[in-house]
């Protein structure tokens, strides 16, 4: 379930022991709280959006050249918080990236100013981290949500086309890992179904490259 995983055997976050499943759905049940005290909409969801809300939470948002496959980093010293971020990311990561972050914001500042937690290590601290996925994706797309948008689709049989149209359709600003991994946790695909499939090759192939992307004669740009 968007990298949470299954069970309910009790582990320890900060010393204190805690139920995995528990602790995922109380970090879902968050999403839902901080999606609705912001009026957050999942089609409005984006990078414009995100930096309302990160000011509304006093979060500044710096653009760092992170290490390679970090792509954002939470800090708070002395009430002074910011994420780093790689500026690089297309807007998908970097939405997912930050909705992250604000996971740590939330619920693991005393951890991480207490030293018991470091932002980034995710083998140590490896529950707190697919919290932050679960988080994240609950905010950006609530799993309710997705189900509804899905069954209103009704594909059959899902193909690798069918995932591509609804990724287009559903408005929301996921990447096609995720509309796989949600799609699996509700049975309407196998597991690892599509892997290996190259959805952007195959979207581009259905509704064409982004104007960005094609050649104009002396270079690349958009036709006027």
């Amino acid at each position: 379930r968007d990298g949470e995983g299954a069970g309910r055997a009790e582990e320890e976050i900060g010393g204190a022991p805690v139920s995995r499943g528990d602790y995922y759905e109380d970090l879902k049940a968050l999403a839902r709280e901080k999606r609705e005290g912001h009026r957050v909409t999942t089609a409005a969801l984006g990078l414009r959006e995100l930096r309302r809300i990160y000011a509304a939470e006093g979060v500044r948002i710096d653009y760092w050249p992170l290490a390679y496959r970090v792509k954002a980093l939470y800090m708070c010293d002395d009430g002074d918080c910011s994420v780093a971020v790689q500026r690089r990311l297309p807007d998908e990561p970097k939405v997912f990236a930050l909705v992250h972050e604000l996971k740590h914001h939330y619920r693991d500042r005393p951890a991480l100013a207490g030293g018991l937690i470091h932002c980034g290590d995710y083998d140590a601290n490896e529950l707190i981290e697919k919290g932050a996925e679960v988080f994240a994706a609950e905010f950006i797309y609530p799993e309710a949500e997705f189900a509804d948008d899905a069954r209103r689709f009704q594909a059959a049989e899902w193909d690798e086309e069918d995932v591509v149209r609804f990724k287009r359709t559903c408005g929301a600003r996921v990447s096609y890992q995720f509309i796989c991994k949600r799609l699996e946790w509700l049975g309407i695909i196998g597991a690892g179904r599509f892997r290996g499939v190259q959805f952007q090759k195959l979207e581009h192939r259905i509704f064409g490259a982004p104007f960005r992307r094609r050649r104009r004669p002396g270079g690349y740009g958009v036709a006027s």
